[in-house]
């Protein structure tokens, strides 16, 4: 079984399935399609956390793989002189970028993991890019925030207008979206993923970054590197939970939860009892998980492979 936001990244996993590769595999061509299909929601441009357990062994790792700062990032980055946020400058723009990770991630885990050549894996998304795909007619909440939201966004980067939008506006249910670019470029990645981070790829990320107030230079592409990290476990119940470690705060804010609501008695109270509401909206309005970082979602969802063309950010 396969599961994904967009129904085109779920098949890319299962024809991975059919093709004898295993869960990893249909993970990482997933992972690809979607940065395809739904790249306002995720993208080569950005990063993840994975949490993977041996069926042999039974040992569950994480692997960090989420953009990191650039090395020229500074703490007042945000602040104007007079020390005050400049509105939107870490969620929209050249400054709101990091270090991507997706691609370094997806490699380090299929590395090591995987049983389907690489080449194999990055097929589906290549075809979803090059031939295109319809828009679907059922829109969901990501994407009609995206279409409410980040239009003219969108608008005000050249190469970002001309891959998404005619006449101002966003190509509509029904209608075929077709990235080239981004097809190119993951063609060079499934050639050699590491062109992302040391090749012409690279470059070309580089020199937009420079020529338009960014921070990501050759060297962050070059040091960049995925991390496995050691997964959080605890107890609920009679159940073992592990969840991925700092720096995410799910998995921590996630066992605080389960040990809150614990003790209680939830199925004796019955679905939409007051006594379970009241403990539940307790329980997740109290975690820093409902107060915790607005994610800026930094993305590149067709970057292009010649330099002179911006990223649409």
């Amino acid at each position: 079984m396969v599961v994904s936001a967009h129904p085109l990244a779920s098949e890319a996993g299962l024809l991975m399935l059919r093709q004898g590769g295993n869960a990893v595999d249909a993970a990482v061509a997933t992972t690809f399609a979607i940065s395809v299909v739904e790249p306002f929601s995720a993208g080569i441009g950005g990063g993840g956390f994975l949490l993977l357990r041996n069926e042999k062994t039974g040992e569950i790792k994480a692997l960090d793989f989420r953009e990191r700062a650039p090395l020229k990032a500074t703490r007042n980055m945000y602040l104007d002189a007079d020390g005050k946020v400049r509105p939107n400058a870490s969620v929209k723009g050249y400054l709101a970028v990091a270090t991507p990770g997706t691609v370094a991630g997806m490699y380090e885990v299929h590395r090591r993991y995987g049983k389907l050549p690489w080449k194999e894996v990055l097929k589906p998304a290549i075809a979803l890019a090059e031939n295109g795909f319809t828009l679907s007619h059922q829109p969901t909440w990501r994407s009609a925030s995206v279409y409410n939201n980040r239009l003219q966004v969108i608008l005000n980067n050249p190469a970002a207008r001309a891959i998404f939008t005619r006449n101002g506006e966003f190509y509509q249910p029904g209608e075929k979206l077709i990235q080239r670019d981004l097809a190119r470029t993951l063609t060079t990645i499934a050639k050699n993923p590491q062109s992302f981070y040391t090749g012409d790829i690279a470059r070309a990320i580089a020199n937009d970054m420079a020529k338009n107030g960014g921070l990501i230079t050759l060297a962050d592409l070059k040091t960049y590197k995925p991390i496995w990290r050691t997964p959080v476990c605890g107890k609920f119940r009679q159940f073992q939970v592990c969840s991925m470690p700092p720096p995410s705060s799910g998995g921590v804010l996630l066992l605080q939860m389960l040990n809150i609501i614990g003790d209680a008695d939830l199925k004796s109270w019955g679905w939409h009892h007051p006594n379970a509401l009241h403990l539940m909206t307790e329980t997740v309005n109290n975690s820093p998980l409902n107060r915790s970082t607005n994610y800026s979602g930094s993305f590149i969802p067709d970057f292009a492979y010649r330099e002179e063309r911006q990223l649409p950010l």
